[in-house]
């Protein structure tokens, strides 16, 4: 038997290890959310925050390599039961998408409520630009009780567009995920 044959296995299995452990540094995107308030607005329940991204160079690079992403916030407001599961008062949904223009070599991002797309050369100023207060409509403030105790709830996440909910791609080890979730909860008596 050759030397050669014998290691075969070993180096394999030392290049099997080296690409899991450089696979996470891929998804180490993450983001952070700025708290988030209610406030009546002409009688609306409106949910303000901000999210910002914290990893810019991998989000930059993960774009100009092709990757359309989108960052999906989800705002729901709970009445809190102390012996029953807390039921939904009204839910809001934000969608950004985000991408790279390659002929014009700039990023350009999509958000909801304007039809013209937002473009810039500066990813970091981009998203701090779409990201930094972003507010959810959840519906008429005569919906809540006074004495009342709620829970708001926020869950953000950027993942590739088209990705299916919930489904993980295995495919060179990389996931759907691009960048992680996040979650935020704060719970309040009117």
């Amino acid at each position: 038997m050759k030397i050669e044959e014998c290691n075969r296995p070993v180096l394999f299995a030392a290049l099997l290890l080296a690409v899991l452990a450089l696979a996470p540094a891929a998804l180490a995107q993450s983001l952070s959310l700025k708290p988030p308030s209610l406030n009546d607005v002409q009688g609306r329940i409106v949910a303000r925050f901000g999210v910002a991204v914290e990893d810019v160079p991998i989000l930059k690079g993960e774009l100009e390599d092709g990757l359309d992403l989108v960052l999906r916030c989800e705002v729901s407001l709970y009445r809190k039961n102390d012996f029953w599961m807390d039921s939904e008062v009204a839910s809001g949904t934000f969608i950004s998408e985000l991408r790279y223009d390659s002929l014009a070599q700039e990023y350009v991002m999509t958000l909801p409520g304007t039809e013209h797309l937002v473009r810039g050369k500066d990813i970091g100023k981009l998203v701090e630009e779409g990201w930094k207060a972003i507010e959810v409509g959840l519906g008429s403030w005569t919906l809540l009780e006074r004495g009342a105790r709620y829970s708001l709830r926020l869950r953000t996440a950027m993942n590739e567009k088209g990705a299916p909910e919930g489904f993980m791609r295995y495919l060179y080890f990389w996931s759907w995920n691009p960048g992680a979730e996040n979650s935020f909860q704060m719970d309040f008596t009117y």
